[in-house]
């Protein structure tokens, strides 16, 4: 006489098909967790104050700021673009000249009037307003001297 019943029977393939559908689910799951904390560190933005040239130590190319309003050249940390400030209330008169890529008379760059899109010659300037708040100063452009110097009668100063 057996003792075991006829009816339970033990198979190695289903519990290794088991273990092994546990082992793929394992792997794909880690492999999105990495994806989605690769492109979450590749996404994450650097501190304005920051720069690469701070954290690796080595002489690598500045990082470029705002472009010239005139010829659109980007300006490295520390160029200017050279103007002259009026003060007044609540907001400033300003000049704006260039550039040092485009002052110069006869540089090689292109100067072009933001508000009438027309070529601006090598004497002419931009009209701007500057409006002071705690904290932050907005420059508005109001044309350059030639499309804005009809509408109020400024002329250049120099």
């Amino acid at each position: 006489m057996k003792c075991q019943p006829d009816y339970i029977l033990t198979d190695n393939n289903s519990m290794n098909d088991v273990n092994g559908l546990h082992i793929a689910v394992l792997i794909v799951s880690g492999l999105i967790i990495l994806l989605i904390l690769y492109y979450l560190l590749r996404s994450k933005p650097e501190h304005a104050g920051s720069s690469k040239r701070r954290k690796s130590g080595k002489n690598e190319p500045e990082e470029s700021t705002k472009p010239c309003p005139l010829c659109g050249e980007p300006l490295k940390r520390g160029q200017t673009v050279h103007s002259v400030l009026y003060p007044g209330k609540p907001d400033s008169l300003m000049e704006i000249y260039g550039c040092p890529f485009c002052e110069k008379p006869g540089s090689k760059n292109k100067r072009t009037c933001p508000v009438c899109k027309k070529e601006m010659a090598d004497d002419s300037i931009l009209i701007a307003r500057v409006f002071e708040k705690p904290g932050k100063k907005h420059v508005h452009v109001l044309g350059c001297s030639g499309c804005y110097s009809g509408r109020t009668g400024i002329s250049k100063t120099i």
